[in-house]
């Protein structure tokens, strides 16, 4: 006990850091209710807090089953935290993880009753904490790709050495020459089993818990510029590109095209079926523009119903094939709130030509194509109209 490396104290440093990680997630977790991710954090946290304090005294005494009750709580703990890694990127979590923890208290039972080696026991242990932390690493590489941020990395790293911290140890246990009970206090046995564990463990809750932040930052960013009911651009932000769009159709002298479209008696729908129901309606047209519009187009909601669509680059034929295809595409919807029925769209379309047209702003351009909006309201809805600046003369 009076050994530098204790494996005492090193494992009562491991539970005060998991209870730590327990706390923060617990407090996140009663900040925001709705995040499931940071409950399963937390929970992983207590379990750990609690299957490592068993570990701190000597529990031999007591015969083999808080032996098997501590490891079984050390793999909840990990399983734990590869559920709230599955929740923090919209995944529910996988039921194997209920499989793997039986299947590991039944076999760790068997091995530990039938007396075999400390070797068998320590294997089986090692391994089945190696693959749920290497699980974690797999949820943030498939829903991140190669697109990693610093708490994604971070999250990958800690975890990945984890993982190869307790698939060593295990490899080492075949050898048989390291006592690998918690009482060694061997320098091998404290940072094998408690000290990389335990700061590969902060290192990878902290990369969590930036993940975490960085998810809150990143939602406020997007609705600082697009619709919270139907997630394209909000005014604001197709303002700012349709500036944009135009100065580069300027500079580059290339045809530029505005839509602006307004549902037909939209009103109606509202008043008949209510707000829940004309919501609904938005969110399924804002899905089929986003379907049928191409990649290039910046597609925003200008206020109400009334949306617009801004096309760079596109002449007169390919911006008069979108608007039919719009056309149709919207004839076709049919709206599980309504009772299946349609609610089709008017167009006003308005292009500018390089070679023909003097400069216009954005605000010209918005009022051209709106004009020929309520052109086509006027001419009985369901149809597109140009905007002919010949109009103007």
């Amino acid at each position: 006990m009076d050994s530098l490396w204790s494996s005492y104290t090193a494992n009562i440093a491991y539970a005060i850091s998991q209870l730590c990680i327990a706390i923060i997630m617990g407090g996140l977790y009663f900040l925001t209710p709705t995040a499931r991710s940071t409950r399963y954090w937390a929970i992983a946290g207590l379990l750990s807090v609690f299957g490592s304090t068993l570990t701190a005294f000597n529990i031999s005494q007591f015969g083999q089953l808080p032996l098997i009750i501590t490891s079984t709580l050390m793999i909840a703990a990990m399983t734990a935290k590869w559920w709230g890694t599955q929740a923090f990127f919209g995944k529910r979590p996988a039921y194997v993880g209920w499989y793997l923890m039986l299947g590991f208290f039944v076999a760790y039972s068997l091995v530990t009753m039938m007396h075999p080696t400390l070797a068998a026991r320590t294997l089986l242990f090692s391994f089945a904490l190696a693959l749920l932390t290497f699980m974690n690493v797999i949820e943030v590489i498939g829903a991140r790709k190669l697109k990693l941020s610093f708490a994604n990395s971070l999250v990958i790293i800690a975890y990945t050495l984890a993982a190869a911290n307790f698939l060593l140890y295990g490899i080492l246990t075949i050898n048989g020459n390291i006592d690998f009970t918690p009482e060694n206090h061997d320098p091998i046995n404290v940072f094998g089993l408690y000290l990389i564990p335990m700061w590969c463990n902060l290192l990878g809750s902290l990369g969590l818990l930036l993940m975490y932040f960085e998810s809150i930052i990143l939602e406020k960013e997007h609705l600082a510029t697009h619709d919270e009911l139907t997630k394209l651009h909000n005014r604001r932000a197709l303002i700012t590109c349709g500036r944009r769009e135009i100065d580069m159709a300027y500079r580059y002298q290339r045809p530029l095209s505005v839509f602006m479209l307004d549902l037909d008696h939209f009103k109606t729908v509202n008043d008949t079926y209510g707000h829940d129901a004309g919501d609904q309606v938005l969110r399924d047209v804002a899905q089929t523009l986003r379907n049928t519009c191409r990649s290039t187009d910046i597609i925003g909601r200008y206020g109400g119903e009334e949306i617009c669509i801004i096309c760079p680059q596109t002449s007169r034929e390919e911006a008069i094939a979108l608007g039919e295809r719009l056309l149709n595409a919207f004839r076709n919807l049919r709206h599980a709130v309504c009772d299946n029925r349609n609610v089709t769209c008017s167009l006003g379309l308005y292009i500018w030509n390089p070679e023909t047209d003097l400069a216009a702003s954005w605000e010209t351009m918005m009022h051209r194509a709106d004009t020929a909006l309520y052109a086509a309201k006027a001419a009985g809805r369901d149809c597109m109209l140009q905007y002919n600046i010949d109009d103007e003369h």
